[in-house]
């Protein structure tokens, strides 16, 4: 990870001001003890940046590995498929953000057995520790791919769009499971007073679309690799599906107002989802050629006819891989119908409903973002390509 903590401050800094607003500042109101699942992955790290930042947190980092910047005030390591480590993290707090998931990389997306126990079975041991301990609040990233099955997805809201009937991986599946159990938990009786007295349990679920920014493990690196390798010359289909990407500092703001709405007596926040993005739709294909461009190659431009695409796809997944696994070998890779799907497809998601609950705005704008993020990856820029002008920042 090469993201320091001064680096997220400055993408956070607008963030963290409104959140304050948003939350009362540290003199009016006394701090909150916060536990931050996952809180030394990508998102996790914006999450726990802003909470210091905001000033009115304690902040407790739970993973499978420490986090060391930014410093939060404890990091403990443990297993969310462990019950007992959950209940021991979760103790004596007053919100809890479960960040933490086995994310669709390409060495986890056919794993069933981490997906289910990371995602189902560790979000459950996470709700039953909160309840049988008093902590009041829960904020649970979720993903706005609990609502794609494979179609075309356009400016779609949260009371009128139901979960994929037809989950399209592994992931998505259990991602709709996880958010099923954080919504139905709402309103479940404490076993014991949470801190400020209160008896029941507030959940809510926040679904990001497309999660770029700096400290990104997954989608810039997987670009960068692919563009080294010629793989980003092509477009698949026309190139005119718009999807919805959202910067990764204001999806950790949204979690800090969906914190602060849940602090207040019959939210209407709780018991909810709500879509958190940009609010700044792009051609998928665009993004991806904003993106290979900042980093030195060459924007996609070989058009790719969608169906032959999706028939490989389907031999390679349905076919090949179980052949591969039943020889007892593995073979990694995000060549998958549901990936092809989502690069091709369009996939945008109405905030109404988070404005107006949660008060949410974008605070750092597409152009910005883009750039922030870029200039972070600076060290995968191809070596080949010339330096980009003083500054020139991605469109």
């Amino acid at each position: 990870m090469v993201t320091t903590r001064s680096g997220l401050a400055t993408a956070a800094g607008a963030a963290a001001a409104a959140a304050a607003a948003a939350t009362g500042t540290a003199s009016s109101k006394p701090m909150q003890r916060a536990l931050v699942t996952g809180g030394a992955g990508f998102l996790g790290r914006h999450v726990v940046q802003q909470l210091l930042d905001s000033g009115r947190y304690e902040v407790t980092v739970f993973d499978v590995r420490p986090l060391e910047q930014p410093k939060p005030h404890a990091s403990i390591v443990g297993d969310l498929r462990k019950p007992e480590d959950v209940t021991a993290a979760v103790k004596g707090m007053d919100v809890v953000f479960h960040i933490a998931t086995a994310a669709p990389t390409g060495e986890n997306a056919l794993n069933i057995a981490l997906m289910n126990g990371v995602n189902v079975d560790g979000t459950r041991h996470l709700l039953d520790a909160c309840v049988a301990q008093g902590v009041p609040k829960v904020v649970y990233t979720s993903s706005a791919s609990v609502v794609f099955d494979g179609k075309p997805l356009v400016m779609v809201s949260e009371d009128t769009t139901p979960y994929a009937a037809r989950p399209m991986d592994h992931y998505t599946r259990t991602k709709i499971l996880g958010e099923q159990m954080v919504l139905e938990y709402n309103g479940r009786q404490l076993a014991a007073p949470g801190p400020g007295g209160e008896t029941k349990l507030a959940t809510v679920a926040l679904r990001p679309s497309g999660i770029f920014g700096e400290g990104d493990m997954v989608f810039v690196p997987t670009l960068a690799r692919n563009a080294q390798r010629g793989k980003m010359k092509y477009i698949l289909g026309t190139g005119k599906n718009e999807c919805d990407f959202t910067y990764a500092g204001n999806v950790a703001h949204a979690h800090l107002l969906a914190a602060a709405a849940l602090a207040t007596e019959g939210s209407a926040a709780a018991g909810e989802p709500y879509f958190v993005t940009n609010a700044e739709p792009k051609r998928f294909w665009d993004m991806m050629g904003d993106m290979c461009e900042g980093l030195g190659y060459g924007r996609p431009r070989i058009h790719l006819p969608v169906l032959l695409v999706l028939v490989i796809a389907a031999i390679f997944e349905y076919l090949i891989l179980p052949i591969v696994r039943a020889l007892g070998k593995t073979l990694q890779s995000d060549f998958t119908v549901n990936r092809i799907l989502i690069a091709t497809t369009n996939r945008t998601f109405a905030i109404d409903k988070a404005r107006k609950d949660l008060g949410y705005e974008p605070q750092i704008g597409m152009k910005d973002a883009i750039a922030k993020t870029l200039k972070s990856f600076e060290h995968l820029r191809n070596k080949g390509a010339a330096a980009p002008a003083a500054g020139k920042k991605a469109q």
